[in-house]
C-alpha cells in the first residue's frame, strides 16, 4: 500500500475504502453537519461492510492512524442486529476530524462477530456491553465478564433486543389497573372522548 498522507478528505476516504473493499462494502453516504456556535463542519462517513470482511474493514482504519474508536452502537432491526463502529480519522489535525462509521449486519440466527481488541484494545468494553445489552457473541473476546448488570440478570434476556428475548416479559405496568384503565389512549387524544365513541 502506498504512503498514506493525513488529512484526508471525505471524498478521498470513501475513494479509499471503496477501492479497498470493493463489492465487500456499499451503501456509502457523506455528510457534513454544522453546529455549535461557531458553525464549525462535522464531517462523517457512513458505510456497511459485510461480516466477512468486517476486520478488514478496520485494519483499513488502523492503516491510516491508530485507531480511536469512539464507540460501537447496536440496534435491533428486525431480522438482524446491526452494529455500528465508530472511528475518529484525522484526529490531531484541527478542523480535519472524521467520523467514519462501520456499519456490519449480524443475522439472529448467527449473532457472531470477531473481537477487534488485537487491533484495537480498548474495545473490550464496548465489545462487553453489545454482548450482554444485544444477546451477540464476540469471538476471541479477551474478556466476557459482564459489564453492566448484575450476576443474577437473567441469562437470556437482553435490554436493547426487541424480539422475544428482549425486555417486554419483564417490564410491567407501573400504575395501579384503575389508573391504566383511565390513561388517555392516541385515539382519545385526537377526538377528545372516549375511544368507545
Amino acid at each position: 500500500m502506498k504512503d498514506i498522507e493525513l488529512p484526508m478528505s471525505l471524498a478521498q476516504l470513501e475513494s479509499y475504502f471503496k477501492s479497498n473493499l470493493k463489492d465487500a462494502a456499499n451503501d456509502f453516504k457523506k455528510e457534513e453537519i454544522r453546529k455549535g456556535v461557531k458553525q464549525r463542519p462535522m464531517k462523517l462517513l457512513w458505510f456497511t461492510v459485510n461480516r466477512k470482511s468486517f476486520r478488514r474493514a478496520v485494519k483499513l482504519v488502523s492503516n491510516l492512524q491508530i485507531p480511536h474508536l469512539s464507540v460501537t452502537s447496536g440496534s435491533d432491526i428486525g431480522e438482524h442486529v446491526e452494529l455500528i463502529y465508530h472511528f475518529a480519522v484525522n484526529y490531531g489535525y484541527p478542523g480535519e476530524e472524521v467520523s467514519v462509521n462501520i456499519k456490519v449486519h449480524l443475522p439472529k440466527d448467527d449473532l457472531t462477530i470477531p473481537t477487534i481488541t488485537d487491533m484495537v484494545p480498548g474495545a473490550v468494553t464496548t465489545e462487553r456491553e453489545k454482548q450482554e445489552f444485544l444477546g451477540i457473541t464476540v469471538k476471541g473476546i479477551p474478556d466476557s465478564r459482564r459489564l453492566w448488570l448484575d450476576e443474577n440478570y437473567p441469562k437470556n434476556r437482553y435490554p436493547w433486543r426487541w424480539d422475544e428475548t428482549g425486555m417486554e416479559k419483564m417490564s410491567r405496568y407501573v400504575h395501579d389497573e384503575e389508573e391504566a384503565a383511565t390513561t388517555p389512549t392516541v385515539k382519545n387524544l385526537r377526538t377528545g372522548g372516549d375511544e368507545d365513541e
